[in-house]
């Protein structure tokens, strides 16, 4: 069953293609897959792979230039109308967030759109890997390597929340490498466009990476909710677990992990970080400051000394093999654990005696 996209969801459609492209859209283009994505592109290899995508390279057949082409399914055969509308919604507002961010070097480079009534084509540029896997095979950064990527990001966040845009799911995989030493903010599908003083509630976002006051929407209905600051909170995550190796929050029993994240509890272990400047550890302090006003900004970070500072920490060459008691366990296949609450609060369940499923930071979604 093909997702209705007619009558006043064929206009709604429309109304956003021409939205996004400041131009008047032709509608039969949403129809017209021979002038569409497949004349002007050359699919190739799978990259990526979600519930209700995939993501392949592909070629662009006039310029043989690779990009990386996000597709999603907008039918009912494998997924409900509800899941459907939800993944044509997320699909449109990304497309719609990276127009308006179009341009900053930090963020991913919309390069294309194709809409159908079965499935988008949103085009990328082409990255060369995920910071997960960069990071997965070095097992941790040096700090001159690490200050490079985070004044990167930080860049980008700051470019992000001056637009009034919440990214909400900052992570390694969400972080690509682009020829090398460049890295791009991606996966907007959960950005959420703010008005001026207003408060998000529903719970979106990967485990390991969430903020206090996002989880605290979930455990209290009197919650006041979370905006721009959840994403510095992730930093702070990305930014330890490059320096460590480790992940700052984890836990077997996801009730526990959470109660973690929820009380800022977590430790610079001296095996880990004996050999890690007390600037760095001070940066991440004030990144993973539970209360909200007290948290250091993407700004106020790239005036921070560590951040102006030349020198490096400890030579990634000296770091030991592979340690098992790392999350990242490479013999582990990949699940995605995605805690979302759209609705209601019994959607999701945070079980004390329920063990985190493997990897709970390695979490894919497109």
């Amino acid at each position: 069953m093909i997702l209705s996209i007619n009558s006043n969801e064929n206009m709604a459609v429309e109304q956003n293609l021409e939205n996004l492209q400041g131009e008047k859209t032709p509608f039969d283009l949403l129809y017209s897959t021979e002038s569409g994505f497949y004349k002007a592109y050359e699919l190739q290899e799978i990259i990526g792979q979600g519930i209700a995508s995939v993501v392949r390279k592909c070629l662009e057949n006039e310029t043989k230039h690779p990009y990386a082409v996000k597709i999603v399914d907008v039918t009912t055969e494998r997924q409900s109308e509800k899941e459907a509308k939800l993944a044509l919604e997320e699909a449109l507002s990304e497309v719609k967030l990276l127009k308006k961010l179009s341009g900053h070097p930090s963020i991913v480079k919309l390069h294309d759109f194709y809409p159908t009534p079965t499935f988008l084509f949103i085009i990328f540029e082409f990255a060369s890997e995920e910071l997960f896997d960069k990071l997965n095979r070095a097992v941790k950064f040096g700090e001159k390597k690490t200050r490079h990527i985070m004044q990167q990001l930080f860049e980008g966040i700051c470019f992000i929340h001056e637009k009034m845009i919440v990214h909400r799911d900052l992570k390694l995989e969400n972080i690509l490498v682009i020829n090398g030493d460049r890295v791009v903010i991606s996966d907007f599908g959960f950005a959420k466009q703010l008005k001026e003083g207003q408060l998000l509630k529903d719970l979106v976002g990967t485990p390991g990476y969430l903020a206090p006051e996002t989880l605290r929407c979930q455990m209290n209905e009197d919650a006041k909710g979370y905006s721009l600051e959840v994403d510095n909170w992730a930093l702070g995550v990305i930014m330890y677990t490059m320096l460590s190796g480790h992940a700052p929050f984890y836990h077997r029993q996801q009730l526990r992990m959470m109660r973690m994240i929820q009380e800022g509890k977590y430790e610079f272990k001296k095996e880990l970080w004996e050999h890690i400047s007390d600037g760095a550890k001070d940066l991440i302090q004030r990144l993973l400051t539970v209360p909200v006003s007290k948290r250091i900004l993407s700004s106020e970070s790239l005036k921070h000394p560590w951040m102006l500072s030349t020198a490096d920490g400890e030579n990634p060459s000296t770091i030991s093999k592979w340690d098992p008691r790392r999350i990242f366990r490479i013999a582990q296949h990949s699940i995605r654990f995605l805690v979302r609450m759209t609705n209601s609060k019994s959607t999701t369940k945070l079980d004390e005696g329920e063990e985190t499923r493997p990897r709970p930071y390695r979490s894919r979604n497109y």
